[in-house]
């Protein structure tokens, strides 16, 4: 029986269609709704993510938490290059309104984006990736050790690009924790 964190809330984890397409790839789709469930964490996906499957006639079945209307807004961070996706923007508008407000608890970015991932970073908020996830269901009891080595292990299978190298020092620190 997997346990709850002392972290219960302390997180809000603001997908891009990234990161949920590679753990559809990875038949795990399920993971950010488990993380939700846990209570570790809210989960948003903004109107602009789900449009972009919508778009794609890609149905998703993840439930996310409201996001308050206060913090959807058409006007994107001066830093956010209108070369990002409608998705991408949105996320990082999101995360940055939640960011300032500093009442939602740890605010997280999850995107595989390059260059999502770039204006995050010069922006100031954090941000994971696919990896960042497994390690932080890992870290949470969501998973166990076995389960995310099993799904870093199928990740050259997906559409997500990493080096080698990169998979290798994520499979190397699961291992030793």
């Amino acid at each position: 029986m997997r346990r709850r964190k002392s972290s219960e809330g302390k997180y809000v984890l603001i997908f891009n269609a990234t990161t949920i397409i590679v753990l559809r790839e990875l038949q795990r789709g399920e993971l950010i709704d488990e993380i939700r469930k846990h209570g570790i964490a809210k989960v948003l996906i903004p109107q602009g993510v789900m449009n972009e499957f919508r778009r794609a006639g890609v149905q998703i079945d993840t439930p996310s938490n409201n996001i308050p209307a206060e913090h959807i807004s058409k006007d994107e961070p001066m830093d956010v290059p209108p070369s990002l996706g409608e998705g991408e923007r949105q996320v990082i508008a999101v995360a940055h309104a939640l960011t300032k407000s500093q009442s939602a608890g740890t605010v997280i970015v999850v995107t595989d984006d390059r260059k999502a991932r770039k204006v995050c970073n010069k922006m100031g908020l954090n941000v994971i990736g696919t990896l960042g996830l497994i390690e932080f269901a890992k870290k949470h009891g969501v998973i166990t050790k076995e389960e995310a080595l099993n799904l870093l292990e199928k990740i050259p299978r997906t559409s997500l690009y990493l080096s080698p190298e990169l998979l290798r020092k994520a499979q190397t620190k699961l291992r030793q924790q």
